[in-house]
């Protein structure tokens, strides 16, 4: 009677040991040459970052002195006095502006816009059979009087209303308006009465006030 023996049997294998001398000297080995390379990288950033420093130190000393030498050097400088005195005149100048542009603004002057826009005014509105002779601005418009002549008493009024609808007259009222034949001519030695036309005149005020001012005929 015989026997077999299964040698193939992994349960009678030999299992290695890890834990003998070459695994161990293998695994330190690999330990060690990673720390050195760690290291050499740790190294290698921290000088980077010290040359990064240095760099940043020698730039600020440099930025430190330039300030103290710019300071030094305005303290040093004196004003000049002809810019010193044309600062203050053209200061005064300034000054003088704002005051005249304050006073304009207010309107203590009253009307500043000057006789034109009482041309405008006049030219728009116009009355067929209507013609003016003359008008006077009085006190930068505070009082105004005008001339002219009519073929009909009829259309003072209607003028008077179109002047009222222009906005550099709006608020002139006339206190006195007076519509009479004109005077009688001498034409070759004889007097006669001219009835072609008629003559007005109208004013803001009565003709006592005070007529000084600007006049344009």
């Amino acid at each position: 009677m015989s026997q077999q023996v299964n040698l193939y049997n992994p349960a009678l294998l030999p299992k290695p040991d890890f834990f003998t001398g070459k695994p161990i000297l293998i695994s330190l080995s690999a330990l060690c040459i990673t720390l050195v390379l760690a290291y050499a990288w740790a190294a290698w950033l921290a000088s980077r970052a010290v040359a990064r420093e240095q760099l940043s130190s020698s730039r600020l000393a440099q930025t430190q002195a330039d300030i103290t030498r710019l300071t030094q050097e305005v303290s040093g400088r004196k004003p000049s006095p002809q810019l010193t005195t044309e600062l203050e005149s053209i200061e005064s100048l300034l000054a003088g502006r704002n005051e005249v542009i304050s006073v304009l603004k207010s309107g203590a002057l009253g009307d500043t816009k000057g006789v034109s826009e009482y041309f405008r005014a006049f030219a728009r509105q116009s009355v067929d059979g209507l013609w003016l002779t003359g008008f006077t601005v009085v006190g930068a418009g505070n009082d105004i009087s005008i001339e002219g002549r009519a073929l009909r008493a009829d259309l003072v009024p209607i003028y008077i209303q179109r002047l009222g609808r222009e906005e550099s007259l709006r608020g002139h009222g006339f206190a006195t308006l007076s519509v009479q034949a004109p005077p009688a001519v001498s034409l070759s030695g004889e007097t006669r009465e001219t009835g072609d036309f008629l003559e007005f005149h109208m004013a803001s005020r009565a003709p006592d006030a005070s007529a000084t001012g600007r006049q344009a005929r």
